[in-house]
């Protein structure tokens, strides 16, 4: 999620630019100032906070071992690009959502949770699929087992189907569709611990 929201953000930056409200002015709002109310101690207390908060408004800063610094990357021109080519890069973004369900999985497969019900069978497919060109390929006489997760059905029909929905409409789920699925797996085995 967070990937995704820092594409829709990029994207907006890139096309109204690198302005932000007065930084003063955000902290205020963001502290309750009242300016009747001004003293010393809370215009210091301003001054503190704007200063962190241009830290997550400016480039960002890496930490590198190797280089004993920090590499500075400035966002602008990533947002500006990115802005000009939304529509290009869009559906690369869909692989946080496959990659969200390839860690669910791996994460959770040799847990004593996890069985062989259709709702981790399911999760399994969709992670194979995640995992192998974004499409399902069943081999050895997959599916065996039942995999559901309420209208949708694993079954050999969907062979070379997409997992996601592309433009055309072909394919199963849609960007969303992990998240709902981990949070109906969580709400089915509440014992599970990650």
């Amino acid at each position: 999620m967070v990937q995704l929201i820092g594409f829709k953000e990029l994207a907006v930056r890139g096309v109204v630019g690198p302005q932000y409200p007065e930084t003063k002015e955000m902290v205020r709002k963001i502290i309750g100032d009242d300016s009747a109310a001004d003293t010393e101690q809370k215009r210091a207390q301003i001054e503190e906070i704007a200063k962190e908060l241009q830290k997550l408004l400016g480039p960002l800063e890496l930490k590198s071992e190797y280089q004993g610094d920090h590499i500075i990357v400035d966002v602008d021109p990533i947002a500006k690009e990115l802005a000009t080519n939304i529509h290009y890069l869009a559906p690369y973004f869909l692989r946080a959502a496959s990659n969200l369900l390839i860690l669910a999985h791996e994460i959770c497969k040799d847990e004593p949770y996890h069985d062989q019900s259709p709702l981790w069978e399911f999760l399994r497919h969709c992670r194979n699929a995640a995992a192998h060109g974004g499409k399902f390929t069943f081999l050895n006489n997959e599916p065996r087992r039942p995999a559901q997760w309420g209208k949708f059905n694993i079954i050999t029909g969907l062979e070379n189907t997409p997992l996601f929905k592309g433009e055309d409409g072909i394919g199963l789920l849609s960007p969303g569709d992990p998240i709902r699925l981990l949070w109906d797996i969580e709400q089915a085995f509440p014992n599970m611990k990650a």
